[in-house]
């Protein structure tokens, strides 16, 4: 596979904040100036691991059929990237909720091995501690990675439409500033690929609820011969923003997980039966 020459869209004079970089064969989406202030950060493609159809090949999610061996050395790869190993990653149980952990040292190595010992009943995780990475798992739910520069707090943040619709990124910044002090317009947000309005379309029924949900947000749903789409990476940021985000600290990958089958995964694509991506984010020592 070659680097793909994609970048965040350029608004209001910004430089790009994410691109590929590849270490081995894997190649993720990183942002350089966090890689530069201590962070660890990557959003892995579907590319470069061991798994074989329907999963190829760096399938890192244990609970969707794959074999759990190659499943796990899969995961001991993109710690490589790090200087890590699974004694230091953590994982959630990703139940489409609004629900938020805080990560310590104490649970390391949650979710690395297998799903019994994920953090349960929660999509987001908060840490401040370094060495530790955090790990959230997608096939076309959008992954919102947090960095405080100012507190040295990092999260991770899985939102499909359950969680959109229930302002998970809002709760993740809420979260970050009662345990630890991160003021939202401090916290610089990316968020990364997922599946996009052009491949999202949802009944009318759910059409209306997102409505009544964010009555003031803009162009989230659109219409077209009688088919109802909605803009999940859109209501995020706004979400965002309306919970106090700089619009200049907001980034976004505009990859569609469901138009790429070169590069990602995707639930709806492949009708269910596919593999995961990883976001993974921490501080370093």
């Amino acid at each position: 596979m070659v680097l793909i020459n994609f970048t965040l869209n350029l608004k209001d004079g910004q430089m790009p904040k994410w691109i590929w970089d590849k270490f081995n064969n894997i190649e993720y989406i990183t942002i350089p100036a966090w890689v530069k202030q201590g962070i660890n950060i990557a959003f892995t493609s579907h590319l470069g691991g061991l798994s074989s159809y329907p999963y190829q090949s760096l399938n890192l999610g244990l609970h969707v059929g794959d074999q759990k061996e190659k499943v796990i050395k899969n995961r001991q790869q993109i710690l490589q990237l790090f200087s890590s190993d699974l004694n230091h990653m953590v994982s959630c149980e990703q139940v489409h909720s609004a629900n938020v952990a805080l990560v310590d040292q104490s649970l390391a190595g949650r979710g690395a091995r297998d799903l019994a010992s994920a953090l349960p009943d929660c999509d987001a995780l908060i840490c401040s501690t370094p060495g530790l990475v955090l790990a959230t798992f997608y096939a076309d739910c959008f992954p919102i990675f947090f960095f405080d520069p100012v507190k040295r707090t990092v999260a991770v943040a899985h939102s499909g439409w359950k969680g959109t619709m229930g302002r998970i990124a809002g709760f993740a910044l809420e979260k970050m500033q009662l345990a630890g002090g991160s003021y939202p317009e401090n916290v610089e947000v990316l968020i990364g690929p997922g599946i996009e309005s052009c491949c999202f379309n949802i009944q009318a029924e759910l059409a209306v609820r997102v409505q009544q949900e964010f009555p003031s947000f803009t162009d989230i749903i659109y219409s077209e011969h009688d088919r109802y789409f909605w803009d999940l990476k859109n209501t995020i940021r706004q979400t965002l923003l309306q919970s106090g985000c700089l619009p200049a600290n907001i980034s976004t990958c505009d990859l569609c997980t469901s138009c790429h089958p070169e590069l990602f995964f995707s639930y709806r694509r492949e009708s269910g039966t596919t593999g995961r991506m990883g976001a993974f984010i921490g501080l370093k020592y």
